[in-house]
């Protein structure tokens, strides 16, 4: 039987959470060629009640009490990676045991053993000369098991000491393995790749006497919801939150639960805008309170709201700033006490504030507990016996979300370096901190080698942007981030003694899974003296974005409540046929799906209440650039948002924005982020329009994650603010080209691959023919990016209708619109491959009518946009705009108004006149250079040496019945730039 029956088999049964250990072994950390570590273990106290893989391939298994394991070289995502042999391992899981319980092991390298004692947790033993690591870690019991997805674990303490486990389940539509399946044949008709999922529903479990209840419907499933939250009010009535769309507006909804059965629904929200993350808690009164982001106006803050017997107060609103808030955590003291902290944008980088009611509407300031030029966020909360307030956060650099790429790195990207920091707020309102310092207990940099000794504490000089860096790129090489610490996603309990436990997210060890990075859950406690640290959770490897419950039954006890979709067990895939050369498993059936797993750790209580070293009041918060409309950024997003471009049509707006950006649930996005903070940038950091986003295929076609991405996009638009379009990339090899995709309406599923064709066959490939009829069906269009290079195409298809734009320019790499033009590609340097038969001035020598297109890809922020010109802020209209070619790419907030009579960029018409352009731009620095580019060739260059510009030009050389095409490039002093979409202007001679 697969392991992954026998999970769902041991699951078909209520388990409860039992004194087991873990201990995990970790197999030839210093080989340097693959060896055999096949085995066997014994204990002469208690039993070996099972035994799971660590880093096991295709050939390895285990065989009861017995294994089958070798070393072997690391599975990775491209063929020029280094491979480097990585170890293979078990985890044996002992029930019946105590400290004095001797393991042994008998390896194919030698045999050796060891006491439990020797493994006390956050700590490896080694044994048969360094060969071997070994360490404690705990229990990790299933919760749920099905073929759909358990996501979203929140839990509560009821006052009888039951937990209350809340969580989203997403129902998968029964052919969702054959909708992402490679296509052998090109359909006649596509419907099929627009049906509906199973949707969502939010279900309870209840732990009582030790076992699991089964679950309780709390909606009807079928939703369209988004992350619940749970709290018990003093009569023992659990209380639970989610968001549910309707109509296409998010709102805030509540139940209870009586005597095990859903009460009646209650309505928190009403207003337009998304009302989503409720996080809940119980006061010291038995009162349950809620808090939420709420947007309104396209702008975000934070709303609470408290329990009036079997309903709410109305929406208090929290946060007092025009900018948007995020992320809400919400704690309760037992002197009746609420507080809510959350990250706020108004300083211009995100920030902690955290404000505190004594009673429903008694409200006291705002407090900025971490407010540097430094990136402050997702804080989680926990009060401690003594009233003091402890609050657990993320840290990156200065400059989050501003200009980094391939040539410029005045800031860093989304996802450059993270530090998980800790802070107290004492009833006086100072803060505090531990005498220990917690980042020696969190992993540094990421590593292979499991046993690795760096600690995030170890790691400097991460906090600034290094503007060198893009200097200093070398040929050919990628700007990625460098290797740094990157803990994520606190969450904070504090236990009945003070014990306080934090856990994290973390990418280490590194391991690579076709679905994406793996990211794993630690645990790291304080009592009092020392820090205990990293333990390592095993069921709760998924995403980065993946948040467990913490709820402490207590003193010395913590249960996490997390998802795992199984990611680290790549076996699931190899032992199915997967291999390297196949990168993503489309023609596989998805062996991945979230369960819920609960760990239980137990430490002893702390000795005392921690004793917190003054920091002093909280420090005034940095002011990086307003959250207003004051600045230079600020000022030409404004200058843009209030052009007006004359059309014939009536006025056009200029909407700002990109169509190409990755997150975690991309294959290759390790260093992207999560998917949420690719809309926080979005809406923050770089303050777009609109915007399609994200990832390769939504996630590699993986029905939930496409299903999560279309959610989040409806999630976040606001009509007549902000609109996010449907969208993702479609990638294909070179010849063919990898392409970005949008649409207007959401429903439509990314479309599988015919057969690639070969780089020297001649004619359309047919998987691409294939692929503008799907998208004439579903109204959408694409657009080729990195034309010249190994993801790029030498343009054998095309289609007007479908493809009317390129990505001419990309931030993490460089422009492809003419060989020697300003950051275009070279044979000498070509970041990600040379193919010259790319570049689009060739593809504009055939015929072809594209309008240009500016976006990023991964990592790159803040120097790649498209702006288009729109009648209005519908998603129609944007689409409209870009299938017109009324667009421009460009590098900064550049503003372009080109037209020849009345006619528009991108336009295609007959003049019996000359050809006249008349060009204004109006630039964030003095223009360098201001060419017009007609055929291939520069016809008309002017040195302006200033910010605006303005001038008409005749082409007098204009040939009467020929067809040219013309188009505008501006070169600022700073090396910013702007292109201007081509005019088709056929000029027929008086």
């Amino acid at each position: 039987m697969s392991v992954r029956l026998l999970m769902v088999f041991l699951c078909a049964v209520s388990i409860p959470v039992h004194a087991e250990v873990g201990i995990r072994v970790v197999l030839g950390i210093t080989d340097k060629e693959p060896a055999k570590w096949d085995g066997s273990a014994s204990v002469d106290r208690g039993s070996i009640t099972r035994i799971d893989p660590w880093r096991f391939s295709k050939e390895d298994e285990i065989l009861g009490d017995s294994w089958k394991a070798s070393t072997r070289p690391l599975t990775v995502r491209t063929a020029t990676e280094a491979r480097p042999v990585v170890s293979n391992g078990i985890i044996l899981w002992l029930s019946g045991e105590d400290e004095s319980t001797e393991i042994k092991l008998k390896t194919a390298q030698g045999d050796f053993s060891l006491r439990l004692s020797d493994l006390p947790y956050g700590k490896f033993s080694h044994a048969l000369d360094g060969r071997v690591a070994v360490d404690r870690i705990p229990p990790s019991v299933q919760v749920t098991s099905s073929l759909d997805e358990q996501d979203y674990p929140v839990a509560a303490r009821a006052p009888n000491g039951d937990i209350w486990l809340a969580y989203l389940e997403f129902r998968h539509n029964q052919d969702h393995d054959k909708l992402r399946a490679p296509l052998t044949a090109a359909p006649k008709d596509f419907s099929g790749y627009s049906a509906p999922p199973g949707g969502d529903q939010v279900l309870v479990k209840r732990f009582s006497q030790n076992r699991w209840s089964e679950p309780i419907a709390i909606t009807a499933p079928g939703g369209d919801l988004y992350r619940p939250s749970i709290a018990v009010d003093g009569s023992g009535r659990p209380w639970v939150f989610w968001s549910a769309n309707e109509k296409g507006n998010f709102d805030l909804w509540a139940r209870p639960i009586q005597n095990s059965v859903a009460g009646k629904v209650v309505r928190i929200s009403d207003a337009p805008g998304s009302d989503v993350f409720p996080a809940a808690a119980t006061d010291a009164g038995g009162r349950v309170w809620a808090a939420w982001q709420g947007w309104r106006q396209g702008k975000a803050a934070i709303f609470a709201a408290a329990q009036q017997g079997d309903g709410f107060s109305g929406a208090a609103t929290v946060s007092n700033s025009p900018a948007d808030e995020w992320n809400p955590a919400i704690a309760a003291d037992s002197t009746g006490r609420v507080t809510v902290a959350w990250d706020s944008y108004r300083n211009g980088s995100f920030d902690i504030y955290v404000r505190t009611a004594t009673a429903p509407g008694a409200w006291g300031p705002e407090i900025a507990v971490a407010a540097t030029a430094k990136y402050e966020a997702y804080p989680s909360i926990a009060y401690d016996a003594q009233g003091r307030l402890w609050m657990a956060y993320e840290e990156g650099p200065e400059g989050w979300g501003k200009d980094f790429g391939a040539y410029r790195s005045t800031g860093v990207s989304v996802y450059f370096a993270r530090a998980v920091r800790l802070i107290g707020l004492d009833s006086s309102g100072r803060l505090i901190q531990p005498e220990s310092d917690l980042g020696a207990a969190l992993p540094g940099v990421a590593a292979i080698r499991e046993d690795t000794a760096g600690r995030q504490s170890e790691a400097v000089g991460w906090e600034k942007p290094d503007v060198e860096r893009a200097s200093r790129r070398e040929p050919n090489a990628h700007p990625l981030p460098p290797p740094e610490p990157r803990n994520t996603l606190p969450r904070l309990a504090v236990d009945a003694s003070g014990r306080i436990w934090l856990a994290f997210r973390s990418s280490h060890p590194t391991l690579w899974n076709p679905i994406g990075t793996v990211w794993s859950e630690y645990v790291a406690s304080f009592d009092g003296k020392s820090w205990t640290g990293p333990i390592y959770l095993f069921r709760s490897d998924n995403v980065l974005d993946n948040r467990p419950a913490l709820v402490s039954r207590r003193a010395g006890d913590l249960m996490v409540l997390e998802s795992s979709d199984y990611r680290h067990e790549i076996q699931l895939l190899t032992k199915r046929g997967w291999d390297m050369s196949m990168i993503r498993t489309y023609g596989l059936p998805d062996p991945y799906n979230n369960d819920l797993y609960a760990s239980v750790l137990t430490l002893p209580p702390a000795p005392q209440p921690v004793a917190g070293r003054d920091l002093g009041p909280p420090p005034p918060a940095t002011l990086v650039s307003s959250g207003g409309s004051s600045g230079p950024e600020q000022s030409a997003i404004s200058k843009l948002r209030d052009y007006r471009v004359k059309s014939a049509a009536g006025d056009l707006k200029l909407a700002r924005g990109e169509f190409h950006r990755h997150s975690e649930i991309s294959y290759d996005g390790a260093l992207d982020g999560t998917l949420l903070d690719q809309w926080r940038y979005i809406l923050d950091a770089v303050g777009l329009d609109w915007v399609g986003c994200c990832d390769h295929d939504n996630g590699g076609a993986r029905e939930y994650t496409w299903w999560t991405t279309q959610k989040l996009t409806d999630m976040f638009y606001t009509p007549g603010k902000f609109t996010p379009m449907f969208s993702y990339e479609r990638s294909v090899a070179y010849p063919e080209g990898h392409r970005n995709v949008i649409f207007a309406q959401r429903g439509v599923r990314p479309l599988p691959r015919l057969p690639i064709t070969k780089a020297e066959a001649t004619g359309p490939a047919p998987d691409t023919q294939m692929f503008y009829a799907y998208l004439k069906q579903f109204g959408g269009v694409t657009a080729s990016h990195t034309s010249g290079t190994d993801m790029g195409t030498d343009w054998r298809n095309n289609d007007p209708d479908a493809e009317p734009i390129v990505e001419i320019y990309q931030g993490m790499r460089q422009n492809y619109e003419m060989p020697d033009a300003p950051r275009s590609n070279s044979e000498k340097d070509s970041i990600g491959g040379w193919r010259p038969k790319g570049f689009i001035n060739l593809a504009l020598e055939r015929g072809y009518q594209f309008g240009f297109e500016a976006s990023s890809d991964h990592v790159s922020t803040h120097m790649s946009y498209t702006i288009v010109l729109v009648t209005d802020d519908r998603r129609e209209a944007i689409l409209d705009g870009l299938r017109k070619r009324h667009v421009y790419a460009a590098t900064d907030d550049i503003l372009a108004d080109v037209s020849s009579g009345s006619h528009l960029m991108g336009d295609v018409f007959s003049t019996a006149e000359a050809p006249e352009l008349r060009v204004k731009l109006s630039g964030t620095a003095a223009f360098a250079r201001v060419h017009i580019i007609k055929d291939n060739q520069y016809v008309y260059t002017t040195e302006p040496g200033a910010r605006e510009v303005q001038f008409r030009w005749r082409d007098n050389a204009a040939q009467p019945g020929k067809t040219s095409y013309y188009y505008v490039r501006g070169e600022q002093q700073d090396g910013e730039l702007v292109w201007v979409s081509p005019f088709w202007i056929t000029y027929t001679g008086k």
